[in-house]
């Protein structure tokens, strides 16, 4: 039985050009048309995404798609600013690039017209908010703020109840080097006092 003569491409979906192999044995030839007849969009070299139709117009994959197929299904947390800003420890900051960790890839690429830092690290299956304080911590020159503003910050957070104090500290001993998990003990340690 011959394969399809065209694919079956999913609105939204990121595509290697290695995916498009059962329909054609020149899978690159094979994208270039599809990317001729409008079904494809072209991301990056070798990486390409099917428009999403909407009222405007086809619109582009979303970065989750793109980091997908980009990594070939490999494991990525997306954090940088707006994770950082939404805990309310001080971090105000603004990238022109989305920060990803990941297990394959470092470096800088430009996907679908966006800019993504990929930066291979070790990080949590399931990341709670106490590894985004650790993980702002340890980048707080990323953010552009002090660790002192980030322990008053802590301190105050910590005082008001927001975050599991045994999880925050796991966080640190795990993920953290001893710079950032001195910060938190002296932080925990702080709030303890004045609870006393």
């Amino acid at each position: 039985m011959n394969p399809p003569a065209q694919p079956e491409l999913e609105p939204g979906r990121a595509y290697r050009t290695r995916d498009l192999r059962p329909w054609s044995a020149n899978p690159t030839r094979l994208a270039r048309r599809l990317v001729d007849e409008g079904k494809l969009r072209e991301a990056a070299h070798g990486l390409y995404y099917a428009p999403l139709p909407t009222r405007f117009g086809p619109a582009p994959a979303s970065d989750e798609a793109l980091l997908h197929a980009f990594l070939g299904g490999e494991r990525f947390l997306v954090t940088g600013p707006p994770c950082w800003n939404a805990l309310g420890l001080g971090s105000t900051a603004m990238f022109a690039v989305t920060l990803v960790y990941n297990t394959r890839r470092s470096g800088e690429f430009q996907l679908g017209g966006r800019r993504f830092l990929l930066r291979r690290v070790f990080f949590p299956e399931q990341p709670t908010a106490e590894w985004f304080i650790v993980d702002l911590l340890q980048h707080h020159d990323m953010a552009g703020v002090g660790l002192s503003v980030l322990r008053e910050g802590l301190v105050a957070t910590l005082r008001s109840g927001r975050w599991n104090s045994m999880r925050l500290r796991e966080m640190a001993e795990t993920y953290g080097t001893k710079t950032t998990l001195a910060l938190v003990d002296e932080a925990l340690l702080e709030t303890e006092a004045s609870a006393a």
